[in-house]
């Protein structure tokens, strides 16, 4: 039985996690902050993964050390899937975030300029262990795929889907830049990009505000899952409300003990 997945990213820089809206970011608290503040840990009873992101530009190894030990923080309180990432550009880099507690990485930069070394972390960590990110935006009436936190433009999706076939990995994320924060909704329309030959789990993320807007979305035979980042919207019991509905409305979620 395949269910769906409700999965939460948070986005850290520089010592602080933040809100993003439209990937412009706003600092909104440390560590301490997050636990003590909204609960955090509690929140996690209600969600099937959970996603770290290291949202720096070109971040130092200090900054790299201090993600990671509050990743550890963070992890004395939660018990569901972590993936981490931002700014892996080697093996190297993939190997300390498995190092640090990783069950996944988040690969972005890579999926666009080297495959082979997407194809040497999967090679023996597996490719279940590796998790797409694309962000991508409306041009024209086209959507185009960015990296470097969504200020360089490369390819369009349909092109860009076809190329990462070749890859090994596990699934896709498609982040949507437009709707990044505005909880108004996610976006669908990008799955008109996709061949129906694409046979790896496809979640969406950018623009989840409500319990409201997951249902249609997680009704679809092709979407495996949903990412919120959205702290404000769905800490304290919004991701238990958003679990709770969607459940009623007949998305096939796994039940947990605390959930009605």
């Amino acid at each position: 039985m395949v269910y769906k997945r409700i999965i939460y990213a948070l986005l850290y820089s520089k010592g602080f996690f933040h809100l993003s809206r439209n990937f412009k970011l706003q600092k909104v608290g440390d560590v301490n902050w997050l636990k003590n503040n909204f609960g955090f840990g509690e929140t996690c009873n209600y969600i099937d993964e959970l996603i770290i992101v290291l949202v720096t530009k070109n971040p130092d190894e200090e900054e790299i050390s201090n993600f990671f030990s509050d990743v550890k923080k963070l992890r004395e309180k939660i018990f569901v899937p972590l993936t981490l990432g931002g700014g892996i550009r080697t093996f190297e880099h993939a190997k300390n975030c498995f190092s640090n507690g990783a069950d996944k990485i988040l690969i972005n930069y890579l999926a666009h300029n080297n495959s082979e070394v997407i194809n040497k972390i999967s090679n023996i960590y597996g490719e279940q262990a590796i998790s797409i990110m694309v962000d991508y935006k409306n041009i024209d009436g086209c959507n185009f795929s960015f990296t470097n936190s969504a200020e360089n433009q490369s390819i369009s999706l349909k092109d860009y889907f076809k190329e990462i076939k070749t890859i090994k990995f596990g699934e896709l994320i498609i982040n949507s830049i437009e709707k990044d924060g505005s909880a108004q909704g996610l976006d669908i329309n990008c799955l008109d990009d996709f061949s129906n030959k694409f046979n790896k789990p496809i979640l969406l993320m950018g623009g989840a505000g409500k319990p409201e807007h997951f249902v249609p979305v997680l009704k679809k035979k092709n979407i495996s899952g949903i990412v919120t980042a959205n702290l404000f919207n769905f800490l304290g019991s919004g991701l238990e409300l958003a679990r709770s509905f969607s459940m009623k409305n007949g998305v096939r979620l796994i039940k947990f003990e605390k959930i009605n």
